[in-house]
């Protein structure tokens, strides 16, 4: 009977460790699901000339796509299908959504050049998700710009002129903006995935960056999101800053510094005498005689 019991216990975790994935099977495709839907419905509101609302959308999509990778890995239930799943909704959200509300806003006004960046926002997007599927990133970087953090670039006007369109001084610098991030999703420079963050033995100071960017959220919360974005694009150019070439080349050069500041005026002749000594140890070698001491040259003189 206990054997029985036992055995009992040890099904009862299994059975719920199989309920668990049937019932979290369906999850992660309907947080896909949720980020086509709230990509299709910025597409409407932009048209409309809702741009605001179809910026928060755009944000929401990509919340909802960092949701559904990670809760498919935590439940087991990652698989290709989900994977091909997540790249035609993410088209869709992230490359054909922000190139239509950046049209919307005002860079159709610029006529057929506007026509022209808006198609090669998304045709870099699309292209940047098929590379993506191809060769997956390693070593935890990404190469190129993610296309949600592209996205927000895109459409992050709307938050600073509060849903209005474009003043038209700016739509040049628009343009010029949504160009340059479009050629950067299909660059090779890396930007970091943040997947593997470790917060290391002093956690206050990041728990302290996260209360500054929640208190400037509260105060300035239409600046703060083109901040962050700001700061995220400028990380490669960070990185060459802290592993500047230069910085090896002075590394490089110190102990040469060192010996050059320890030699003394006072040791040049010891520094002479060992060069002719050397000299002449080279001279005996090459004809074939051992150089005799000190004593016995004084013997041989004598």
């Amino acid at each position: 009977m206990r054997e029985r019991r036992r055995s009992r216990r040890h099904r009862q975790p299994r059975r719920f460790r199989r309920r668990l994935q049937g019932v979290a099977g369906w999850l992660p495709g309907a947080l896909t699901l949720g980020n086509l839907l709230a990509g299709y419905a910025a597409i409407l509101m932009a048209s409309e000339g809702r741009f605001l609302v179809s910026c928060v959308l755009i944000f929401i999509a990509a919340a909802l796509d960092g949701l559904d990778g990670r809760v498919a890995r935590l439940t087991g239930t990652t698989s290709s299908f989900g994977g091909e799943l997540d790249s035609l909704c993410d088209a869709v959200s992230f490359a054909v959504a922000p190139s239509l509300l950046a049209f919307h806003m005002g860079l159709g006004q610029l006529g057929r050049v506007g026509w022209a960046v808006c198609f090669l926002f998304a045709a870099c997007g699309v292209i940047r998700l098929a590379r993506f599927n191809a060769a997956p990133p390693a070593g935890g970087d990404f190469i190129g710009v993610p296309i949600p953090t592209a996205a927000a670039v895109a459409s992050v006007p709307a938050l600073l002129t509060g849903g209005a369109p474009i003043p038209p001084l700016y739509l040049p610098l628009h343009a010029c903006v949504v160009l340059t991030t479009a050629l950067l999703m299909v660059s090779r420079v890396r930007y970091p995935a943040f997947k593997q963050l470790q917060f290391g033995p002093k956690p206050y100071r990041v728990l302290a960056l996260w209360a500054a960017i929640l208190a400037g959220f509260l105060a300035f919360w239409e600046w703060m999101v083109p901040a962050l974005i700001l700061g995220y694009l400028l990380t490669p150019v960070a990185r060459w800053l802290r592993d500047r070439p230069w910085r090896s080349r002075t590394a490089a050069a110190a102990p040469l510094a060192r010996s050059g500041a320890d030699d003394s005026p006072g040791r040049e002749p010891d520094r002479d005498a060992s060069r002719t000594s050397s000299r002449e140890s080279d001279l005996d070698a090459q004809r074939g005689t051992v150089p005799l001491s000190s004593a016995e040259r004084r013997s041989g003189a004598g």
